[in-house]
């Protein structure tokens, strides 16, 4: 028999399938959903990855990133200078001798934010004008302030999918 799955390979798997889940509308939860993919790309009965073999782990990973965007399936790391910006930046007290711009990755995730809260542009535009803004400007132009209107709207979600009575605006999947 083919040598066992790899720490890696699951991790991976793990990885691609919540993903995966999220871009199909899927619970990433729901077990038997995810064995019952696997059994029919590899063509047996599945009870758990962990019984996969690494040949058919790297079966199901390439099938999952045919799936997907190759954006959300890229292995690329940002270096660790950005990677310390991406989570220090705009933070109280910080005071930053590099500016950095924002950037498309980053505008991403914020996009992402917006559509989990079902807001629009104009709407967003209207609350980083408003009195409640985490950015002074009323803009987003630097990463210190994408971040801080991130952990607002991340915030804003949170506060919404805990408040009793109030609408669920969790996304499915």
């Amino acid at each position: 028999m083919s040598s066992k799955i790899s720490p890696p390979q699951l991790k991976r798997l793990q990885t691609l399938w919540g993903l995966f889940c999220s871009q199909a509308q899927l619970d990433p939860k729901d077990r038997e959903a995810r064995l019952h993919w696997a059994a029919d790309v590899i063509g047996r009965q599945v009870d758990s990855f962990g019984e996969l073999s690494a040949v058919e782990a790297a079966m199901l990973i390439d099938a999952m990133q045919r799936h997907l965007p190759s954006e959300l399936v890229s292995r690329t790391r940002p270096s660790r200078r950005l990677a310390q910006a991406y989570g220090t930046a705009g933070r109280r007290g910080r005071i930053e001798k590099e500016v950095r711009l924002v950037d498309a990755e980053t505008l991403r995730v914020l996009d992402a934010l917006l559509g989990s809260l079902g807001w629009t542009r104009e709407r967003f535009d209207a609350f980083l004008r408003s009195p409640k803004s985490p950015v002074h400007s009323g803009a987003i132009r630097t990463l210190a302030e994408a971040n801080r209107a991130i952990w607002a709207l991340k915030n804003i979600l949170r506060h919404s999918q805990t408040t009793p009575g109030a609408p669920s605006l969790r996304r499915a999947g």
